[in-house]
């Protein structure tokens, strides 16, 4: 109830905001003097407590004999009624009352009260709180006046002092209850008066303005506010003055655009024509456009691709520039080997390397039917076309698909496909634009594998088909230097056939070149991928062995020198054998390629010294022996 009446007026919030705010403030005061005035008078009543003890101490010590001139009892009930204090109560040295100004006398100290009052010296005291009273407890001072009664006694007991809460905190209480009442006085009367000035400067104002709105409302355009004031509300009136008065400009120039509008509309009329023709020519711009970039695309594309030459780079480049060029999600490209397409690359597939390796036979799926016919081919949704095989499997969304030869000398070497993840995403100016593409693909394919087939012929023996002596070279340049940066062992075998000129004098030159080639299908067969085998000249071999030690070089030297004894046995019982020298680095006396393969030129020879047939490793002893 009371929030619904609140929240009818501005001026009803106000003050109620105000009031509040001044309540809470009041009420923090009230409760800082309350608990200050609790500790001043806890402070006040330790004094006044300590400063009683010691007139007490005094009079006790002026009595001055025994059984005292004045009893302690009137001294302490004398005291207490004059002071303000409400009892005051003396103990023994085992904490049992003795006097006391009030009756009953209280209860004997507690065993923790004694034992903390013990510890105490005459200089210090207690100060406690007790349920109904505060209390303060200090040490009997033994004077030299009282040894004559209390000899041989190290405390004569204790004093306590006791003053009620009620009595001691009245006057805080009282005083407080003053400035409630004060306090709620005030509030009333400041909430009379905020509610008539803030009804006086806020509310009439405001209703006098909003009535204004409800006018403009009611298209009453022509009234203003008379803003007089200089504040918020001043300012929100001179606003809406200025609203208005561009609202009536508004509304004068609204009949001079109705006028112009009936002009504009016959200009219409002739810029429709001249639109229709622009569009026309626009249209017209942008296909010349679209020629232009297909055509610098095609130039461009040509002149990337003619300078590489490498296969797999080559694939590489054509199937990224295709698909980020021309905006395809998806490249593959399938080359003829044998009677088979195989995928040789793929780009834009979630897993393109999964495509290579794919094969497809002639009429097989898509591609192959492009293969054999040499047609290309657009399906606008892959998803209801059954010859599409999805690269067996590979490939698992649906869309557009296009398949186009790739021809050199009218033959199809292979087949170009793309696609795209959305269906009728291909026109036929795509496909005549792949085609051309395809066309310079095809020839500079062909470059390359003839690059490569050269490439293969100049490092490679004729007769063997093991690496020649100009391959081996660079190899052995390679080799030497990564083992003197890494420190890796590096082993050489140089072998010889043991009598081969008799072999080819006995059976004729053609077995001997026979005989060669199948030496080195043994070699090739009995070595690492990572070895090289050269045919270093006549019926001369060296094997290099990288990352190699002495041990492991010396078990592939007898590995290849027995395969070669048990394959070439004679009817006579003769067989063809090799002798293998076997060199190693690093060594002390070897500090250069030359001196390698020197060194293993004079192992063989101590291979063919001890009588062929023989494995022999280099040691330095065998070049002085040479030198000798």
């Amino acid at each position: 109830m009371i929030r619904n009446w609140i929240s009818k007026s501005i001026a009803y919030k106000l003050t109620a905001l105000l009031s509040a705010v001044i309540i809470i403030t009041f009420g923090i005061v009230l409760f800082l003097y309350i608990s200050l005035g609790k500790e001043f008078v806890y402070r006040s009543s330790q004094y006044q407590s300590a400063m009683i003890t010691r007139t007490i101490y005094d009079l006790l010590q002026l009595t001055g004999k025994k059984g005292h001139t004045v009893p302690p009892k009137e001294i302490i009930e004398e005291i207490a009624g004059a002071s303000g204090v409400d009892y005051i109560t003396l103990y023994d040295n085992q904490g049992r009352p003795v006097v006391s100004s009030r009756q009953p006398v209280r209860s004997v100290l507690s065993s923790a009260e004694l034992s903390r009052l013990k510890s105490l010296s005459y200089d210090s005291s207690i100060m406690q709180m007790s349920a109904k009273t505060i209390d303060y407890t200090a040490p009997i001072r033994l004077y030299a006046s009282c040894q004559g009664c209390h000899e041989n006694r190290a405390r004569l007991g204790f004093i306590r002092v006791s003053s009620y809460y009620s009595r001691l905190y009245g006057h805080t209480y009282s005083t407080a209850k003053k400035f409630g009442i004060l306090f709620v006085t005030i509030i009333i009367l400041f909430s009379a008066i905020a509610l008539s000035i803030i009804d006086r400067i806020v509310v009439r104002p405001l209703n006098k303005f909003t009535g204004l709105i409800h006018r403009a409302e009611a298209n009453s355009f022509l009234p203003r506010a008379a803003s007089g004031s200089r504040d918020e509300i001043g300012e929100m009136e001179s606003s809406f003055n200025l609203m208005l008065s561009r609202i009536t400009q508004l509304m004068a120039t609204s009949v001079e655009k109705e006028r112009e509008l009936i002009s504009a509309k016959e200009e219409l009329k002739y810029k429709d024509i001249l639109m229709r023709h622009s569009e026309e020519l626009e249209q017209v711009n942008r296909e010349l456009e679209e020629s232009v970039k297909e055509l610098s695309t095609l130039y461009n594309f040509a002149q990337y691709t003619v300078s590489i030459v490498d296969m797999n780079d080559l694939l590489r480049i054509i199937t990224t520039t295709i698909s980020e060029t021309l905006n395809y999600k998806e490249c593959a490209i399938l080359l003829r080997e044998g009677t088979v397409l195989r995928t040789v690359a793929a780009w834009g597939f979630d897993d393109s390397a999964k495509l290579i390796g794919i094969e497809f036979a002639n009429d097989e799926g898509i591609s192959g039917a492009v293969a054999s016919t040499g047609q290309p081919v657009l399906i606008n949704d892959t998803g209801k076309e059954t010859r599409y095989l999805h690269y067996k499997g590979q490939k698992k969304t649906e869309g557009s698909f296009m398949s186009l030869p790739l021809k050199y000398k009218d033959n199809v070497i292979g087949v170009l496909n793309v696609s795209n993840n959305i269906p009728n995403s291909f026109t036929k100016k795509d496909m005549d634009f792949l085609l051309s593409i395809g066309a310079q693909i095809a020839v500079v394919i062909e470059n390359s594998r003839l690059y490569e087939k050269t490439k293969e012929l100049s490092i490679t023996d004729d007769l063997t088909g093991v690496f020649n002596r100009r391959y081996m070279r660079p190899v052995l340049d390679k080799e030497w230097e990564r083992s003197k940066r890494y420190g890796k062992p590096l082993s050489v075998l140089m072998m010889d056939v043991d009598y081969f000129k008799n072999y080819n004098d006995t059976f004729g030159h053609l077995k001997g070149d026979e005989a060669l080639v199948m030496l080195s299908q043994i070699f090739k067969t009995n070595i690492r991928g990572i070895d090289t085998i050269v045919r270093y000249g006549g019926e001369e071999f060296i094997v290099i062995l990288p990352d190699t030690e002495a041990d492991g070089a010396m078990a592939v030297a007898e590995k290849l020198r027995s395969a070669v004894a048990g394959t070439f046995k004679q009817a006579d019982g003769s067989q063809l054998t090799v002798s293998i020298g076997v060199v190693t680095s690093p060594s002390e006396d070897i500090d250069s390629m030359g001196e390698l393969l020197y060194a293993a030129d004079i192992a063989l020879y101590q291979a063919k010294k001890k009588g062929r047939n023989k494995i022999m490793k280099y040691e330095s002893r065998y070049l002085e022996e040479d030198k000798g």
